[in-house]
């Protein structure tokens, strides 16, 4: 596993929303994913939303961890944690934060966005290092773009293109929808019908890495990664 690289595993348990709020997810929503390596289960995502104060002000939190089991720590650990704390109104990325941990790798570092101002201040906690950047009015992180594309219904054979903050740097990503099929999951009686997307960006990230993918999105109302 590679870092900032969430694998797209093949196995999802899906939970189902606990409350509804006016927001493309449920706060209190908590999705676990297993996450393969040829087939075989290697680590664990766990997604939650919940409320929260930060500085005053009611946010989202959006938190996601990544581990590995812990018969894999020897070879390759993986412990990582993401957070995108977003402005329940505007739905923009107030501050995100990683942590990661993946073998001997450690990386601590946190972005703080102002829209005012379209600017993004960047601190990266363990080396000190800091840096202020342009951004864009719909820039967001990546974990705030993944939870904001669940309030998409993308149409098939379509491409569209969105700017993402990730390594201090904004960057295009492009989707490309094409056609619908028919995704099992483990526990659901029914297949999930899911529309195939490509997310194409020149990163590695939790989304992607450099050059192409495939997910499919379920075209329920949730919106959720099936495959």
């Amino acid at each position: 596993m590679k870092r900032h690289f969430f694998i797209l595993g093949l196995a999802a348990g899906l939970c189902l929303p606990v409350c509804a709020v006016n927001l493309p997810f449920p706060v209190g929503e908590e999705l676990v994913y297993k996450i393969t390596w040829n087939a075989v289960p290697v680590a664990q995502a766990t997604a939650v939303t919940k409320r929260e104060m930060y500085e005053g002000r009611r946010v989202i939190a959006l938190q996601m961890t990544i581990r590995t089991f812990a018969f894999f720590d020897s070879f390759f650990i993986v412990d990582n944690f993401y957070e995108s704390l977003i402005d329940p109104e505007t739905f923009l990325p107030i501050r995100y934060v990683s942590k990661i941990r993946e073998k001997s790798y450690r990386c601590h570092e946190s972005t703080n966005f102002d829209y005012k101002t379209m600017t993004a201040s960047y601190q990266h906690l363990i080396s000190g290092k800091t840096k202020s950047y342009d951004i864009k009015p719909e820039t967001r992180d990546l974990i705030s773009f993944m939870y904001f594309m669940r309030s998409k219904h993308l149409k098939e054979n379509t491409k569209t293109e969105y700017k993402v903050m990730t390594d201090e740097k904004i960057y295009d990503l492009f989707l490309t929808a094409f056609s619908l099929k028919a995704v099992s999951l483990p526990n659901y009686d029914k297949k999930i019908l899911s529309i195939e997307l490509n997310p194409e960006a020149s990163f590695d990230g939790l989304f992607v890495r450099k050059g192409k993918a495939t997910v499919w999105i379920s075209r329920d109302f949730r919106h959720l990664m099936t495959h």
